[in-house]
């Protein structure tokens, strides 16, 4: 059984919107369990999570706005309900944590607090866009870095690729490098070193890279996921 730590005070609308969600999530999947954390006034406003036998709640005393600076959530608020979510998983209490909250700060503290896998720089936002073969595309990075080394875009790749088999099960995801073209001499000088080495993790087994992709590709399908 899998168990999820939930920020519920994050997002626009927080709790109003975050406990129902809870509460479908669980009625929906038996098989996964999550620790609600939360403002102790917020508990009052689910009593139906509070008996629920999959379902524990931890306090935290502070929240974390939409509008604060990366540096007021990580250094000032170590109370937040993001960040003790989050925990929950360096803990070991959870599996994995999900938050509506304020992105930039999000990203922040779990680097902070739980590190990033050995071989990995930065962390990278993904989300799959639907595309015409009936599946859909995911996409990476969606805004969690703005500047990347070639280096950096293989990396995405690699936990991109990873990311589409767990989900997917899929043993080689197609991986695809977006770019402005499909000619290998197109692109910025990083686009073309990052084709370099994903031309080398193709031939070293590592990657099914098909090469350089456009924009339009992405609702295409032509590959499953993409750089």
């Amino acid at each position: 059984m899998i168990t999820i730590a939930v920020d519920c005070m994050g997002g626009d609308f927080g709790p109003p919107v975050t406990l129902p969600a809870c509460e479908s999530f669980l009625a929906s999947h038996p098989d996964a369990r999550l620790v609600l954390v939360g403002q102790p006034d917020t508990f009052q406003l689910a009593p139906a999570l509070s008996s629920h036998e999959r379902c524990v709640w931890v306090a935290a005393s502070e929240v974390v706005a939409m509008d604060d600076p990366v540096e007021v959530a990580l250094r000032r608020k170590k109370d937040s309900s993001m960040r003790v979510a989050i925990q929950q998983v360096k803990d070991g209490k959870a599996d994995a944590v999900v938050s509506a909250g304020n992105t930039g700060a999000l990203m922040a503290i779990a680097r902070y607090v739980l590190k990033t896998l050995e071989g990995i720089d930065r962390p990278a936002i993904a989300s799959q866009l639907p595309n015409q073969s009936g599946g859909s595309t995911t996409v990476l990075d969606l805004g969690a870095n703005v500047d990347c080394s070639a280096q950096h875009l293989l990396q995405f790749a690699v936990m991109g690729s990873a990311l589409v088999s767990a989900i997917s099960g899929q043993r080689r995801p197609t991986v695809g490098l977006l770019n402005v073209g499909e000619e290998v001499i197109k692109g910025s000088e990083v686009i073309k070193q990052a084709g370099e080495l994903l031309r080398s993790a193709r031939k070293s087994g590592d990657l099914n890279f098909v090469g350089n992709v456009e924009g339009n590709d992405i609702f295409k399908g032509t590959a499953a996921m993409w750089r």
